[in-house]
This record gives C-alpha cells, structure tokens and sequence, in this order.
C-alpha cells in the first residue's frame, strides 16, 4: 500500500480502516483526524496593511487557508486557488492554466499548490530555484514552503527538498523512509515518516531541530521561523526551539489537541472540542480571537495575522 495523501474524506477514511485492520493504527488516527476537516466561512485578523485579513468578495465556502508573511491564499469548495495580500514578487499572480486546486502553501515571497493531477505549480520569488520543479518529481500529495526553499512529498511517500540550502534544510537525511506530512521552518524541514517517527533537518541555533527526548509518535508537526511544534498520538502538543514572546510556553488547559500551526512570535492550535487557543506575540491583535467565532474547523498564522476557518 502507498503512502498518499488522499483529498476526499471518505477516500481518507477507507485507507484508514485499511491501517487500522494491518495493525498501524497510529496511520489509521492520523487519517481519521484529517478526514474531520470540512469546509466553512474564512474569518482573518491582525496585521493589515496589504489588506490580507479582508475576505475577497465572492469568496464562499472554504476547504484550506494557508497565511505567508504578508498574504493569504485559500481553496474554495470547488477548488478554486484564492491568492490576495502583498505582491511585491508576483506571489499573487495565479498562473495561467492552472485548474482545479487540492492543496497549497505559501512563504514570504513565492507560492506553491498541487492541482487535481497532482501536477505542483509554483511561481513568485525564485532566485534559488524554490519555484523550479525537481526534474524527477512526479505526482505531488503535500508540499510546503519555507522562507527560500521548497518540499514535497510524491505519490510514493518520497520526500523532495529544493532551493536555498544555506542550513543544510535541503539535505534529505539517507535513513528517512516514506513520509506522511512535512514542514518548513524560516531554514529546518521537519517531516513525519510512516512509523510516526519525526526527523528535522536544518538550522538549529535555538534547538528547533532537536527532538525532545520523550517525544514517541507524531500525528502533525509545524514549523515555525526558529521553533517546532509537534502533535503526539496521545493527541498532546509539544512546542520548542526559539522562545521569544512565550511561544513555546504552552498555556494552561489545553490537554487534547486536533491542529498546530506555527507562525513567526505566535502559536495556534485548535482542540478536540474545536476551540481555538493562541499565544505568543500580540503586537497586531493576532492572539485576539474574535467574539462568537464558534467552532473552529482549521487555522493558519502568519508573521502577526491569524486565520481561521470556521463551521457555518
């Protein structure tokens, strides 16, 4: 059985029956937890001053959001890429023929998604190569973006890593195996293999590429500028790396976590009653959760603006 990353949910449940009946219910649970997001109204706070907390008209129900820096971009419910926010290197500009979307990221200054063939586009920023696709890379399940690289994990659970290598975030380590879900950092890459096992490479001058000794199997991991953060299979989270503003500082309560999201000086995380938590650096607001948001369905952080999906 491959490894891969299936869109629809019921697809997402199935393979995960599959696991649980092979005896790999840690694969089985980090399945069932994805399959649990579902589409809702997009709600944007904090830093404005390119307008990437303002909802573009027209934009209805949403699948996926992902906050860079300074812009936002966001998958509607027919898989339609929305990219708005600061264009100052055409990481807003959607390329021409692109089609139907399943999945995207963003950094500061470039944009990456995968369309319906599983075909990766990217575009913006590439003076190192991070928007240039690896000869070799075939249909793509998960990508995510760094500060001035770009990974990718195939259909055959094999993990790519491209652009600046300036901090070893691009060197693969020989003993990885298949991969489940990766994560950038400003320079570190983490990734999940298919044991549960967590491996990051890169920079670690604050320690955010040193694995907690207690740390067993991983559901989710996310990568902030200089700190990591990770989900358990017994659904606790563990933050560490750069401390700065109380980021990695956990707040009281919050036991069972569903989603983690790391952004630059602040944390959010949503928990197994789809509340959502967020600490850290306020100096925008974006550690204010609006008033009767609701039940949070999946969130997303930039450097000092917060984003949300929320159940309608």
């Amino acid at each position: 059985m491959q490894v891969q990353n299936y869109h629809d949910p019921i697809d997402k449940l199935i393979l995960a029956d599959y696991h649980a009946d092979h005896g790999n219910e840690f694969v089985a649970q980090f399945l069932r937890n994805e399959a649990k997001q579902v589409k809702g109204r997009l709600v944007s706070w904090g830093y404005n001053e390119f307008e990437q907390c303002n909802i573009p008209a027209g934009l209805g129900r949403v699948d996926q959001v992902h906050y860079s820096r300074f812009n936002i971009s966001a998958i509607d419910e027919n898989n339609k890429l929305w990219v708005w926010g600061c264009n100052d290197n055409g990481q807003c500009d959607i390329l021409e023929g692109l089609g139907k979307v399943l999945q995207l990221s963003c950094a500061s200054r470039h944009t990456v998604v995968i369309d319906t063939e599983g075909k990766l586009w990217g575009w913006g920023h590439n003076d190192d190569g991070q928007c240039d696709n690896p000869v070799n890379l075939g249909k793509v399940v998960q990508v995510s973006c760094g500060y001035w690289h770009t990974t990718a994990i195939d259909m055959n659970g094999q993990l790519h890593c491209w652009g600046l290598n300036g901090e070893g975030q691009c060197d693969i380590p020989v003993n990885l195996g298949k991969v489940l879900q990766v994560s950038c950092g400003f320079s570190h890459t983490a990734a999940i293999d298919e044991d549960g096992k967590l491996w990051i490479f890169g920079d670690n001058r604050y320690g955010q590429s040193d694995i907690p000794v207690n740390l067993g199997k991983v559901l989710q991991v996310s990568c902030g500028y200089w700190h990591t953060s990770a989900i358990d299979s017994n659904g606790q989270l563990w933050v560490w790396g750069c401390n700065r503003d109380g980021k990695c500082t956990i707040p009281s309560g919050l036991e069972k976590v569903l989603q983690v999201k790391s952004a630059l000086d602040h944390m959010a995380a949503i928990d197994d009653n789809n509340k959502l938590w967020i600490w850290g650096n306020n100096n925008h607001g974006q550690c204010d959760i609006p008033e009767n948001l609701g039940k949070v369905l999946q969130v997303s952080c930039g450097d000092w603006h917060t984003a949300a999906i929320v159940e309608i």
